[in-house]
């Protein structure tokens, strides 16, 4: 058996009534064969989009055992359950068990600020000294390309048709493109 970490994410519902939250999780994992090594409950938080129709989700990371071959059925059942929006399993085989109990221990990451609640952006109209920019003048050399196009134009100025295209001499041939 190797060692997995799984992030479940939850009907928020459940965030209210953990032991139900906590039977769904143990139904997955008897039906995999899994063996539960540990889990944290982290918190209910508003979802960047909409999930089934939920703008929240409870979410729960668990670390367990199973057989390689189950964890396809494990995925299948969370497709199939109401309760569960979303999974990720992810193989953790390397990770030792002080390193699964400091994970367990650890504090869920921090929400983002609001936008409301942001500070650093400023005011739309307050953008400082941008100076003069106009047009799309002010982006230096651009290189290669355009000192050929500057040749380019120097040699139809002064009528030299060899020297077009990439310096590739151009042949016009009386009658070359005559069907026959």
């Amino acid at each position: 058996m190797i060692l997995y970490e799984g992030m479940f994410l939850l009907d928020p519902a459940l965030a209210s009534d953990m032991e139900a939250a906590e039977a769904e999780l143990n139904r997955l994992f008897e039906r995999a064969g899994a063996e539960l090594v540990g889990k944290r409950s982290w918190d209910e938080r508003k979802l960047a989009y909409p999930i089934k129709k939920f703008r929240r989700g409870l979410y729960i990371l668990t670390y367990f055992k199973a057989d390689p071959n189950k964890i396809v059925g494990l995925e299948r059942d969370v497709q199939l359950s109401d309760r569960v929006l979303r999974v990720l399993i992810l193989n953790r085989e390397t990770m030792t068990d002080e390193a699964v109990q400091k994970s367990l221990a650890a504090d869920p990451p921090k929400l983002a600020p609001r936008r409301e609640d942001r500070d650093d952006r400023g005011d739309r109209g307050d953008r400082g000294d941008r100076g003069e920019r106009g047009g799309r003048g002010g982006r230096g050399e651009r290189g290669e390309r355009s000192d050929r196009r500057d040749r380019d134009d120097r040699d139809r100025e002064s009528g030299d048709e060899s020297k077009r295209d990439g310096d590739a001499p151009v042949t016009a041939s009386a009658g070359a493109d005559s069907d026959e």
